[in-house]
């Protein structure tokens, strides 16, 4: 799981349901969790679903009650713990498995026969490209006082006396003797006075409600800092103050970066304070851009035949334990595909069983720099995602939800198929454990994506809890203590349960119409109009490619309807004859789904949208500055309706950097969000081709955001800064919506 500011995407997703809340100033707290005023809840919890045994007459019932019976708890939870637990064998020192590290390596052997010794066929290493990042050792010592941490073998690190925890960044070139200096937040502000060049720069980060750690390091960088430790106080690792937390990095490699946990800070800055500055920092860490190889470790289920495939996933790339990020989820794929030999299933498809590597990180200089081993799979080895009907993927599969409840996540297409399944009855839970029946829309945050815009569609588990990922997500508090068994069965039921009735049905029941929804959902009729945008057109478009996508997902459940049908009379050339309809249906379907994702799929950062979210969005936050300068509004506003509320929202809330780091370093971040930035680099990855213009107003942004009151505001230069930038978007949106309509055609077009 690769999680980015998940205080930034609660405010993004409480701005879309027309939520707003305020951000204090800048300068001391931020946007920290507890200074935002939480929305009141305006719906129940959505119904739960329990269910204690099969009661389906679906063809498939027998063979699901089958692979429950098999399915081997004990097995799931051992292998699990192994890949987690390790060290000596499938991991680095201080327990990571890292993109294209030997510890990864090795794992991916491991892996190899653990797959035939399950049974499965047909196993092999998938190798791929990545930037190989390998972390063995470090150390950290301030002479003259009680910090020295080092060692990273097991014992360290659960006593939190380990060393330092490296970035993807090189690590020092031996010992780097300097002084180190307290920097605070690491905010622009933080540097002035302080002189940090050719030092070591001490900066507690939030990567939750702040910045990501790359903001950090560029403001260090720029300051002139040879090195730079971090530490968490909030936002994540708040398990406690022995736990240290690491991120993904997207810059380029700028400085040695690590991370420290808040115990060991508060010693740091206890012998800064005495004037015991001398620090000697020593980081074994390599990153070799594009010089590494990642492996996909790919065993399968042979169908009866092999037209169509379908995947089950995980990854095994980690941080220290990783017990349910992500080692967990990979001992669930290798249930999931033990239960199904042992009850003797034989798919109608060709059932693949993937571990990804490199799904935490894996492309330096990039905003797109995780799933990259799932990337090489569909790159590299194209045969994988062709012709596949779904991708069911796993993340932190066995923990209780803070919720309560359990739930499914997807692309829209499967939200039906989804609600199809919970009335099914083939879905078993096991003891405690409830399923919402509410849905959630796929976001970018795992492997799922990659297949997604290589025409998979897919589900996953849902797995970004609010509490696990602030408390235990990527540090040593992911461990076994976190294990839920009752929620890891009921996963592994799921997983085999779905996969077995997408197998069986000859029809994927896609629901195409689900992207109209969406698509007129996202619809702002103002701002088209002031596009030159016939909205009578675009909306009857809509209403017909509604109209299409219900009728062709109406005819794979109808086909399902008759083959059951079949099957239960016992008539098998007309079972036989529905599977060949199925397969024509599936490759409408199919090439349909590929359609969406190349012309409506855009990557807000986090968020996954059809149609022009993020630009509805940028134009109501410039229109809400236009406004308050208009209007002589205060800067930041009780309501959330000040000038700096607005501005700073811009751009799925990058505009925030602007507040508290340097003008032309937020810039560089808002570049990043650009296909031009990619555009003479290697790096097309998944983010390529699927985003929304950014908005530019730079100084104008900073100014505002960092002023008290609007008259230190030059209001005239804004609001032609924020003027220009809206007629641009204006511009833009005007042919994007055009195009819209012609995309609707060119979708339904395959489904005829």
């Amino acid at each position: 799981m690769r999680n980015r500011k998940w205080g930034t995407l609660l405010a993004l997703m409480m701005v879309l349901a027309m939520c707003v809340w305020t951000l204090s100033a800048c300068g001391g707290s931020g946007g920290d969790a507890e200074d935002q005023a939480e929305p009141e809840a305006t719906e129940e919890a959505a119904e739960g679903y329990t269910n204690a045994e099969v009661n389906s007459d679906l063809s498939m019932a027998d063979a699901v009650k089958a692979y429950y019976d098999a399915v081997d708890m004990d097995y799931a939870y051992d292998l699990g713990y192994e890949l987690a637990y390790d060290w000596d064998n499938l991991a680095e020192a201080n327990g990571w498995r890292s993109a294209g590290s030997d510890a990864e390596h090795a794992t991916a052997d491991y892996l190899v026969k653990e797959w035939e010794k399950i049974g499965l066929q047909n196993v092999d290493k998938l190798a791929s490209t990545c930037d190989k990042f390998q972390f063995n050792s470090s150390s950290m010592k301030i002479a003259d006082s009680d910090v020295d941490f080092h060692g990273n073998d097991q014992k360290a690190v659960e006593a939190g006396t380990n060393g330092p925890a490296s970035y993807q960044v090189n690590g020092t070139d031996g010992d780097l003797t300097a002084e180190i200096v307290n920097c605070k937040t690491g905010f622009e502000a933080d540097y002035e006075g302080k002189d940090v060049k050719g030092k070591i720069a001490l900066v507690q980060v939030d990567q939750s409600n702040e910045a990501w750690i790359d903001v950090y390091m560029e403001q260090a960088h720029k300051a002139g800092a040879a090195a730079l430790v971090t530490w968490a106080k909030s936002g994540y690792g708040e398990a406690g103050t022995f736990t240290t937390n690491v991120q993904d990095v997207c810059s380029s490699d700028l400085l040695p970066t690590v991370a420290i946990s808040a115990d060991q800070a508060k010693k740091v800055k206890k012998a800064i304070k005495e004037g015991h500055t001398e620090c000697t920092l020593n980081v074994d860490a390599e990153m070799v851009d594009n010089g590494g190889t990642t492996y996909n470790v790919v065993g399968m289920i042979p169908g009866k035949n092999h037209d169509q495939k379908i995947v089950v996933s995980a990854h095994y790339d980690k941080y220290w334990y990783g017990f349910q990020d992500d080692c967990c989820a990979i001992s669930l794929v290798a249930a999931v595909a033990k239960g199904m030999i042992d009850s003797g299933y034989e798919p109608e498809n060709d059932i693949y069983f993937i571990a990804h590597g490199a799904e935490e990180w894996g492309v330096t200089d990039s905003q797109f720099d995780w799933t990259t081993g799932a990337w090489g799979v569909c790159e590299e080895h194209s045969d994988v995602p062709d012709n596949c009907l779904a991708m069911i993927n796993c993340e932190l599969p066995a923990f209780t939800p803070a919720e309560g409840q359990m739930s499914i996540v997807c692309v829209p297409e499967f939200r039906t198929l989804a609600g199809t399944m919970f009335d099914s009855g083939l879905v078993v839970t096991a003891g405690k454990a409830v399923f919402s029946t509410e849905t959630a829309d796929a976001t970018t945050m795992e492997d799922g994506i990659t297949y997604r815009v290589h025409g998979v569609p897919y589900f996953i588990n849902g797995f970004e809890d609010q509490v696990f990922v602030s408390h235990n997500y990527h540090t040593i508090a992911d461990n076994a203590e976190t294990y839920d068994a009752d929620v890891f069965q009921t996963n592994i039921d799921w997983y085999g349960a779905y996969a077995m009735y997408i197998d069986t049905e000859p029809a994927l029941e896609l629901d195409i119409s689900q992207v109209a929804k969406d698509l007129k959902a996202n619809f702002n009729e103002d701002y088209a109009k002031a596009a030159g945008v016939d909205t009578e057109k675009y909306l009857a478009a809509v209403k017909e490619f509604n109209a299409k996508g219900k009728t062709a997902y109406e005819a794979a459940v109808a086909c399902n309807k008759a083959y059951e049908e079949a099957v239960a009379a016992g008539n098998e050339d007309a079972a036989a004859e529905l599977r060949t309809q199925g397969l024509e249906l599936n490759k409408k379907a199919l090439d349909a789904f590929q359609v969406v994702q190349d012309k409506f799929f855009y990557d807000s950062d986090f968020s996954a949208d059809y149609g022009q979210v993020q630009t509805f969005n940028n134009l109501t936050y410039i229109d809400g500055v236009l406004e308050g300068l208009e209007n002589g509004a205060d800067i930041w506003g009780e309501n959330g309706d000040g000038i700096a509320d607005f501005a700073y929202q811009l751009n799925c809330i990058h505009d925030y950097n602007y507040c508290n780091f340097s003008a032309d370093i937020a810039e560089r971040g808002i570049d990043m969000y650009t296909d031009e930035y990619y555009a003479n680099k290697d790096q097309g990855q998944w983010g390529y081709g699927h985003q929304n213009p950014v908005v530019h107003v730079g100084d104008i942004s900073a100014q505002i955001q960092r002023a008290e009151t609007v008259d230190d505001v030059d209001v005239d230069a804004a609001t032609k800064a924020y003027g220009a930038a809206k007629d641009e978007l204006i511009k833009y949106l005007g042919t994007a919506l055009a195009a819209e309509i012609t995309y609707m055609s060119d979708v339904t077009d395959c489904l005829q």
